[in-house]
């Protein structure tokens, strides 16, 4: 999410009984992440902090179960920054 987002209006569309893994795009326009993480928290969200998207991805496949979805979303930023699957 970028800085001039209204990031409690997007959370609050997010399903609860989910897992999020917090990350930044690598831009100026980034918000931080834990700014993003402690929002997210205090609107119900059950999370952790990411260091990248290719570090929340690999955290999500470790963790995930043969039947999970896992969905990468975000800014083209993001995404732009995936290594490969």
């Amino acid at each position: 999410m970028v800085k001039d987002k209204d990031p409690d209006s997007i959370l609050s569309l997010l399903p609860k009984d989910a897992t999020y893994y917090f990350c930044q795009a690598e831009i100026p326009r980034a918000l931080d992440t834990a700014i993003l993480y402690e929002k997210a928290s205090s609107l119900g969200l059950i999370g952790e902090v990411c260091k990248d998207v290719n570090d929340g991805i690999y955290r999500s496949r470790a963790k995930a179960l043969p039947d999970d979805l896992i969905f990468i979303g975000g800014s083209t930023f993001i995404v732009a920054e995936i290594n490969g699957l």
